[in-house]
């Protein structure tokens, strides 16, 4: 061991500290050095810390993300398994597909490799023109599935007719019966008999932020009435038999099976129904929702999930064998749409803390002995000895305290030496302070982390997620400070307020000391679904540096496929600022000032050098890539 451990701290209270074994699911650990290891199929780890310090001597800097790709095939694995035991256990006699829905994370690396797993032949599903133009170039030569959903204009729907040209086995789902007549008429053109499907819009609804995809005021789908008049279109083209395919889709992170147990067995009747009017369906596709716990409470809250992926399985064959039994049909393949399931681990952002502003440690006695107004002093030496004394002090009486202080010093009776006084005495009493409760108001130290919450957390901002966020060294360590995560951007909505904690879920994360001789690095996991491709350019901080590390077949990891984060000069060509115009008026203006030619090319050196520099700090001032 190279690091000597607290008395009373180690690893394996770290584990606990930060939930690690709940939200980690067997992929994260802590090791002996007190560092973050990724653990890989066959148990080989790989320490992220380790990775990090490579990464940072190479020439990286900070927040860059970390994909694990082999973590992708460990994901695809232990959903294909759950779904085989299943099949087997009620004898079930159709197959299983795993369709990865590409607008999850539609990165080329991300795709490929689900798309290359050895042993399961993952389809895709997409939901637009470009995203479908994206599956072209990455589906293999072969007869896996591709899913199209989505609005669907003229040219979407030849590009899908031509994929089934190619000999992809699409299926263009109907989302909106007025997309029929143009399926129908396209491929009469081309010659082609269409697959198809429909997406119903069902009644139940699974709770949850992402409601709103399922029940009867969802976006997509057929409401009962189009379904029977989509039915009665089809008789009259003579082309019933196109329908293959029954698809549904009730949310996205459904934390409650129960939930989702009422939205498939609403299906399941539709499904029957369907086979009454004489379609012969070959696939039902279920769509996605299976649940991330992301906060690590295994419970039925919205960032949580109260059930194993055996048990989702083994609902789904059960209740399609039921009604399957029930009514005498036809088992179909079932399909799932599993985007966040499959990609969420996959991928963690790394960053360096920039600073830290302490919460005020130590209560001077003699804090309020400069002279006060009588009703100020007597508040605040009530306050003072309570903290003093470690006292539990009721928060209504520390906000009269910050309110009479405030009236005080705006009617000038305090100066602003005694409103710093009454101040930190605030910030202390808080260290004690319990609400009528129980619930003790914490005063943390904000924590400054070079990393923009809006490009790379964007759930964040605009749901309220929670992601596990968590040192990757130091864990052989106790963490004593309560911290506040704020990132770079000029917004007060660039900081996090919720945290994943040992006893639920905490306003404040425990950190440690920031170290005069290294970075102190932070990991936030289960970043792999949706962050990337929702992030924006607040203040202009762009894409992060991005690579992959895997483990190597003969021991050890391989990082590769590093990719430069956005420079300056892209960011700024994002929204039409040229840098040629920027070299210019600057040139222009130092002309004016009648600069010296040598100090001219230093200033202009420098403003090269900075439109090519990355985005987010680094104390090196790197560039982050050559222009191309």
């Amino acid at each position: 061991m190279s690091k000597q451990q607290d008395a009373q701290w180690g690893p394996d209270q770290s584990r606990e500290s930060y939930r690690i074994p709940v939200w980690g699911e067997g992929h994260f650990d802590v090791n002996n050095d007190g560092h973050i290891s990724v653990n890989i199929k066959d148990k080989a780890e790989i320490d992220l810390y380790q990775v990090c310090q490579q990464l940072h001597a190479t020439g990286s800097s900070f927040p860059v993300l970390i994909r694990f790709p082999q973590l992708l095939d460990t994901r695809v694995e232990q959903l294909a398994a759950a779904f085989d035991l299943a099949i087997s256990n009620h004898a079930y006699s159709q197959a299983h597909h795993v369709v990865y829905p590409i607008k999850v994370n539609q990165q080329r690396t991300v795709v490929e490799h689900l798309l290359d797993n050895p042993d399961h032949a993952v389809g895709l599903e997409v939901g637009s023109k470009p995203e479908l133009l994206a599956a072209f170039a990455l589906l293999p030569q072969d007869q896996r599935l591709l899913i199209c959903n989505g609005y669907k204009d003229r040219t979407y729907i030849r590009l899908a007719l031509h994929a089934q040209a190619m000999g992809i086995n699409v299926i263009i789902v109907l989302e909106k019966l007025v997309e029929l007549d143009l399926i129908i008429e396209e491929s009469e053109a081309l010659g082609l008999k269409p697959k198809l499907g429909v997406r119903i819009r069902l009644n139940s609804i699974a709770a949850g932020q992402w409601q709103n995809s399922g029940g009867p005021n969802a976006k997509f789908g057929l409401e009962t009435s189009a379904l029977l008049q989509l039915i009665e279109q089809l008789q009259l083209k003579q082309c019933l038999d196109c329908l293959c395919l029954l698809h549904f889709h009730m949310g996205s992170q459904i934390s409650v099976l129960a939930d989702y147990e009422q939205g498939l067995r609403e299906a399941m009747q539709v499904y029957a129904e369907l086979h009454a009017h004489g379609c012969a369906l070959d696939y039902l596709d279920i769509g996605g929702g299976m649940a991330i716990d992301y906060a690590a409470q295994g419970d039925g809250s919205y960032f949580s999930r109260s059930y194993s992926y055996q048990q989702y399985a083994d609902l789904v064959i059960s209740c399609v064998v039921q009604y399957c039994q029930q009514y005498e049909l036809s088992q179909p393949q079932i399909i799932t749409e599993h985007g966040r399931a499959l990609v969420a681990h996959h991928a963690v952002l790394v960053t360096n803390v920039m600073a830290a502003e302490a919460a005020i440690e130590e209560l001077e006695e003699d804090m309020v002995s400069r002279p006060w107004p009588l009703a100020i002093a007597q508040q605040a030496d009530q306050l003072q000895m309570a903290a003093l004394d470690q006292l539990a002090i009721n928060a209504d009486a520390i906000n009269a305290f910050r309110q009479l202080m405030n009236t005080a010093f705006l009617e000038q009776k305090i100066n602003l030496q005694q409103r710093a006084d009454a101040e930190q005495l605030i910030h202390r009493v808080q260290q004690q302070c319990a609400n009528a409760e129980g619930e003790t108001i914490v005063d943390a130290s904000k924590y400054f982390c070079n990393f923009s919450l809006f490009q790379s957390l964007p759930d964040i901002w605009g749901l309220g997620q929670i992601f596990p966020i968590v040192p990757l060294h130091k864990l052989e360590q106790e963490p004593k400070i309560n911290a506040r995560l704020h990132d770079l951007t000029c917004d007060s909505d660039g900081q996090i307020q919720s945290y994943v904690a040992a006893n639920g879920i905490s306003d404040y994360l425990k950190l440690h000391p920031l170290p005069k001789s290294e970075d102190y690095l932070l990991g936030f996991f289960l970043v792999g679904a949706y962050q990337e491709v929702l992030g924006d350019i607040h203040n202009l901080f762009g894409d992060t540096h991005t690579v992959n590390v895997s483990c190597a077949e003969m021991g050890g990891y391989v990082i590769d496929e590093y990719e430069s984060g956005d420079c300056v000069q892209e960011l700024l060509a994002s929204v039409h600022i040229d840098a040629e115009q920027i070299t210019c008026r600057c040139q222009q203006r130092l002309h004016r000032q009648q600069c010296s030619e040598l100090r001219l090319k230093e200033i202009l050196l420098e403003l090269d050098q900075a439109l090519m520099s990355y985005s987010y700090l680094d104390s090196q001032g790197r560039i982050a890539h050559p222009i191309k």
